[in-house]
């Protein structure tokens, strides 16, 4: 029976534990992977807003990789009085304000050792429409990164985190100690131990790069705009996309839909200063995707960083690595910006 009740609990602990974490349920929630479903319709309606807390599943976590399997809430509005789009609905995530529909779309945030994750949906509409389904993973790193220097003095008030996962003292206990030896650095036990503690392969491979807002780690995939399903993107929006690749890759951007704000709002693709000044001047327009290391596929001459306009659509833009793009928008909105759709490739450089 021992056994057996060993094994359970290393299949869950390899698997993950999956659970609901409820609306406002005013206490936070420690578990590898989380479901967060919005309340019935009827629940919907009454409420205000929706917090939720999630702790650390362990010291080692250092981001939460946010799936929005399902996220539709009203469509932002334009301000009469300071004429910007601004959300009635949104869910706030760190610096992150979301509203719109947003299906299949993901985040990654960074968090501090010992730093509890929260998600503020503000439901001002109560509209019934509302929905979302959202499965947060949080991921661990290797230790050295999510420790604090040795010269640094832990504070008083610090979190006391474990620095193993919830499941391995009670391994532990189970673990013979006169055959292997516990405290033995290089028994079978503490061995297990240690591989248990450590990051799993699936973590590391999911890790996204620092500076990442999305990680796309397929070799082939789309990639769209925040509520591009809703035909606009945000103001004041700055965000980073990155997909996986080697030294020795390239990669391919097909353009889809492209439909940014210009400078001098002539019709067609715009490029670098058309996009973005180097000296910042009030009310000028900078939308722009910045992607380094370009270039135009058909006109090979052209290399911008910056793209922006309405005439990229069809358009083949070749990269080479890091494959990054960062998307920004500035305070102003207009019916015309609609945002992005593009489909990718990474294959070996020519």
């Amino acid at each position: 029976m021992k056994s057996l009740c060993l094994l359970l609990l290393l299949v869950s602990y390899s698997t993950g534990v999956r659970c609901q974490l409820q609306c406002n349920s005013g206490s936070s929630v420690r578990l590898k992977r989380i479901v967060i479903r919005s309340p019935g319709a009827e629940e919907l309606s009454k409420l205000d807003s929706c917090h939720y807390e999630v702790a650390p599943w362990s010291a080692q976590v250092c981001q939460v990789r946010i799936d929005f399997e399902r996220l539709e809430l009203a469509q932002p509005k334009l301000n009469a009085s300071t004429q910007l789009l601004e959300c009635v609905d949104f869910v706030q995530v760190q610096r992150f304000q979301l509203c719109g529909r947003n299906n299949g779309q993901h985040l990654y945030v960074q968090l501090q050792r010992g730093q509890t994750l929260k998600l503020h949906f503000s439901l001002a509409s109560h509209s019934a429409q509302s929905t979302w389904q959202l499965t947060l993973t949080q991921i661990e790193c290797l230790q050295q990164h999510t420790q604090q220097p040795a010269a640094a003095p832990a504070a008083a008030n610090a979190p006391q985190l474990p620095t193993v996962r919830p499941l391995l003292p009670f391994l532990s206990n189970l673990l013979p100690r006169t055959i292997f030896g516990t405290n033995s650095a290089g028994g079978p036990a503490a061995q297990l131990l240690q591989t248990l503690t450590a990051p799993s392969p699936a973590d590391l491979e999911l890790q996204a790069p620092l500076g990442c807002d999305q990680y796309w780690r397929s070799s082939s995939g789309g990639i769209v705009s925040f509520n591009f399903a809703g035909g606009v993107y945000m103001a004041n929006m700055k965000y980073t996309i990155c997909v996986a690749g080697g030294a020795d890759r390239e990669i391919s951007y097909k353009i889809e839909h492209f439909a940014l704000s210009k400078y001098n709002d002539a019709p067609g693709p715009g490029y670098d200063t058309d996009c973005h000044s180097t000296v910042r001047t009030l009310g000028r327009a900078s939308d722009y995707l910045l992607i380094p290391n370009s270039y135009v596929a058909n006109n090979q001459a052209l290399q911008p960083t910056y793209y922006c306009g309405n005439g990229l659509a069809g358009s083949k833009l070749i990269a080479r690595p890091p494959f990054v793009i960062h998307f920004s928008s500035d305070a102003q909105t207009s019916d015309s910006e609609t945002g992005f759709q593009l489909t990718y490739a990474v294959t070996q450089a020519v």
